[in-house]
């Protein structure tokens, strides 16, 4: 018998999928450690593009890391990126004057959310066109900031990708392993990000349009409730953790009233949505309401005036806009203008085409001063949506109420440029819609269109390699300063542009 040997062709034609697989993710990581390699911030435990919350995930995972017992404070941030970068810091060690190896780390992961997303994606999109939808995820210069620098949204957005990988998969029936599966994506999706509980109504309408008429009506309502029961004991730990650290904050203000005890992952619903709602809002995150009220700016549950607000923030944001009609309808404009900003962030390390010209809003990424590339992207997500909705691409429908259940918590909290990123898993698909449907007719388009705009677009590889070869870039930045150490005040407004 004649010894088989392994032949590269072979084994192309035999795996395609584990090819597929395995190639968007050293494509994704690829991109990302040159993206690096040419920024000047690699060793920082932030971006210059992105300052976020990421001072906070460190203090917070040094002292996980650490073993510290942690105070009683108001639980304001999920827990579970923290966390994880606490787990980081046991495996790697704790940082020594560097964050690189932990955002390679990160880069890992999010060239790993890439890649299972484009698995998934094949069987809406086809493999071609999922295939340019992977390489405009992988070349998007948001998602190169966000998957190299300490943020959540790297960790959320592959919680999101799975709950519509497994949505997609038991969309007609849900089958108990289904059940349990969802439930826990979508608990440690809560537990990274609080909203993503919120999106149980909207799954559950997409179950309903797509429930097979032939299965069981009992059954499937069993299991249904059985997966929201699953998220809900993955809650459960840090659930019980708050209840008691928010009795002991009732305990120490006894004359203060009483805060509810019952918080799945936090407390921040009501306060934000005050901030998010008043006449100095801005439509992105601001904390001057709070700044307002002493405590040099900071969360203070023994403060009168901030405990009303943690307790009847919504009542005090729904008075003000009853009461200002008009500056509620211009805030909400604003708060989807600044959401929309999330699609005029453009591909490769130099963000063609709106370039690195631009400003950073406090806790959020940066967005470029051209701006224009939202509004034919916004035209081409709406025309996707509409798609969704007829029956040919009813499929896509699920992508259209995740877009829709994050719109809605925009207008009703902060307009985050991220909050777009995060939406890459669903938002790729409804923006290649349009162009899927209109070249299924013309089959000499089908094959050709996606596979010509992918070769175009692995330019942006070359260009980042180039980059990189150079040597760190260096930037300007100005802003708020503070006052003591003449500092950059990271979490406001900060103006950024290349260095000539």
């Amino acid at each position: 018998m004649k010894p088989s040997s392994f032949s590269v062709p072979g084994f192309l034609t035999r795996r395609p999928v584990v090819v597929g697989v395995v190639g968007t993710f050293l494509l994704s990581l690829v991109l990302r450690l040159l993206f690096l390699e040419a920024s000047m911030d690699r060793n920082w435990p932030f971006s210059i593009f992105f300052y976020g919350d990421s001072r906070f995930f460190h203090t917070y995972a040094l002292d996980w890391a650490r073993g510290r017992p942690a105070q009683a404070s108001l639980p304001y941030h999920p827990p579970l990126f923290p966390w994880s970068l606490g787990l980081l810091y046991q495996l790697l060690g704790e940082p020594r004057g560097s964050a690189h190896p932990y955002k390679l780390s990160l880069a890992l992961l999010n060239s790993a959310t890439v890649a299972f997303t484009w698995w998934w994606w094949r069987r809406v999109l086809g493999v071609r066109w999922s295939l340019l939808a992977a390489v405009l995820f992988s070349a998007s210069f948001g998602w190169l900031v966000l998957s190299t620098t300490y943020s959540n949204e790297v960790l959320y957005v592959l919680f999101l990708s799975a709950t519509c990988w497994l949505m997609l998969e038991h969309r007609s029936e849900l089958p108990w392993r289904g059940a349990v599966l969802l439930g826990g994506v979508m608990g440690l999706g809560a537990l990274t990000r609080a909203e993503h509980l919120h999106l149980w109504p909207f799954l559950l309408v997409y179950a309903w349009l797509h429930w097979d008429r032939r299965a069981p009506v009992r059954a499937q309502l069993v299991r249904w409730a059985g997966a929201v029961g699953v998220s809900l004991v993955v809650l459960a730990p840090w659930a019980l953790h708050n209840a008691r650290v928010l009795q002991e904050l009732n305990a120490r203000t006894p004359e203060l009233e009483p805060l509810p005890v019952v918080a799945p992952v936090t407390v921040y619903g009501p306060i934000n949505f005050a901030m998010a709602n008043h006449a100095g809002a801005t439509g992105g995150f601001t904390p001057d309401l709070v700044n307002g009220l002493g405590q040099d700016g900071r969360l203070d549950a023994s403060n009168s005036s901030q405990r009303h607000l943690l307790l009847h923030g919504y009542a005090e944001g729904l008075r003000w806009m009853g009461e200002h009609p008009a500056d509620a309808a211009r805030l909400l404009a604003a708060k989807l203008g600044r959401w929309l900003d999330g699609l005029s962030l453009g591909f490769g390390a130099s963000n063609l085409p709106g370039g690195l010209e631009g400003a950073r809003a406090p806790v959020d990424v940066f967005v470029p001063e051209s701006t224009w590339l939202k509004w034919p992207l916004a035209l081409l997500l709406l025309v996707g949506a509409g798609l969704s909705l007829r029956a040919p691409h009813r499929v896509f429908s699920l992508f259209t109420l995740v877009l829709l259940h994050r719109a809605l918590i925009t207008l009703a909290f902060f307009g985050y440029t991220r909050g777009m990123l995060v939406l890459f898993p669903a938002l790729l698909p409804l923006l290649l819609l349009p162009l899927k449907a209109f070249t299924d007719s013309r089959p000499s388009l089908a094959g050709r269109l996606p596979a010509l705009a992918s070769c175009a677009l692995l330019l942006l590889w070359l260009e980042a390699g180039t980059l990189a070869l150079r040597g760190p870039r260096d930037f300007m930045a100005s802003g708020s300063t503070d006052r003591v150490s003449g500092k950059l005040i990271q979490d406001d407004w900060v103006r950024l542009w290349p260095k000539p």
